[in-house]
């Protein structure tokens, strides 16, 4: 518990801190968002708002685990496991893509970077190496946990199709989210500090047992933490937004965390909030192609309650509170396997 607090700590307070010199820094260039012409109108204001926030808190999160490992390694001699810098390299190359997008809209001076299909495509190449890693130098099981049984389903080689359904559907579902001031942060530091919690008793040796259990703890700690630094700065009306170098690597993370610790489907209940916000995508999309009709003012689902009137900081917070609830359920149904 000591490695995570201290992993919690330093994220915390490297994001918090460098958050205002990277918003000064960008002010000073006149780097700034260029806001999508087809959202919300009241959104214009945030035209030249300094982003790519995102990389302080992947930089805050590689440090707070590097700092950690190196401590317990000279001090208490005790090795990093394999499997939580894979999640941080997961981390690490979902954001690489997001700051693609994000450094080409900015050249373009557009409000779209790379192409969907680009995109979709680069992070197929992540799954790729995902599956690569998972199999071959892991050597990871390939089984499905049922939730409410002890019942696992073994899939073999059809496990990856699960795998890059996850990583894909997740980055972009984060991204979706990431339409309000400090929402997805907000709504990621809430999944992952309930993701960081599982990690942790999962490492337990009188539960999980898993041996990298704590440092899949150590990496979401710190992360969270450093969300959390960030949105100080990033909470409404916004100082810098993430971009999708935060939000893609926020996705990427959240994706890989619960596939490491075998909670794919725990997923859907975990971050609710984002499958939501899909769907609601997915609904609009469909229902328009079909019936010329929206379901939905605006989608994804927070810009229609912002339509409908809602101050933008009541919807952040409502959906902060929606998002808190489905990660409380989604800890109580894992926790419930402890439960004679």
């Amino acid at each position: 518990m000591t490695w995570i607090f201290l992993s919690i700590i330093i994220g915390g307070v490297i994001s918090l801190l460098t958050t205002p010199l990277f918003i000064k820094f960008q002010k000073n260039k006149k780097i700034g968002e260029k806001i999508r012409i087809d959202g919300p109108k009241t959104h214009s204001v945030k035209t030249g708002t300094p982003t790519m926030g995102g990389i302080i808190f992947v930089l805050s999160s590689i440090t707070a685990f590097t700092i950690v490992s190196l401590i317990k390694y000279y001090r208490w001699h005790e090795v990093y496991s394999i499997e939580g810098v894979f999640v941080l390299s997961i981390l690490l190359l979902c954001s690489l893509i997001g700051f693609i997008d994000d450094y080409m809209a900015l050249k373009k001076q557009r409000s779209l970077g790379i192409r969907g299909w680009v995109k979709i495509s680069l992070l197929a190449i992540v799954c790729l190496y995902f599956i690569l890693f998972y199999e071959y130098i892991l050597k990871a099981s390939t089984y499905i946990g049922i939730p409410f049984t002890n019942i696992k389903v073994e899939l073999g080689y059809w496990y990856y199709i699960i795998v890059v359904l996850i990583i894909i559907s997740t980055t972009n579902a984060v991204n979706l989210t990431d339409g309000l001031d400090g929402l997805a942060a907000g709504a990621s530091s809430i999944v992952l500090a309930v993701f960081c919690f599982i990690a942790y008793l999962e490492g337990l040796p009188t539960l999980g047992a898993v041996s990298y259990g704590t440092d899949i703890a150590v990496v979401s700690g710190g992360t969270l933490a450093a969300c959390i630094g960030f949105l100080w700065w990033n909470t409404a009306p916004a100082e810098i937004f993430m971009g999708d170098t935060g939000s893609l690597g926020l996705g990427g993370l959240i994706a890989a965390v619960a596939i490491i610790l075998k909670q794919e489907i725990l997923l859907i209940a975990i971050g609710g909030l984002f499958v939501i916000e899909t769907l609601s995508v997915i609904v609009q999309v469909f229902w328009f192609k079909v019936f010329k009709k929206r379901v939905f003012k605006m989608a994804p689902i927070h810009h229609h309650f912002e339509l409908l009137g809602w101050p933008e900081i009541k919807v952040i917070i409502r959906f902060w509170l929606v998002c808190g609830l489905f990660a409380g359920v989604g800890f109580f149904i894992y926790y419930l396997k402890f439960i004679d």
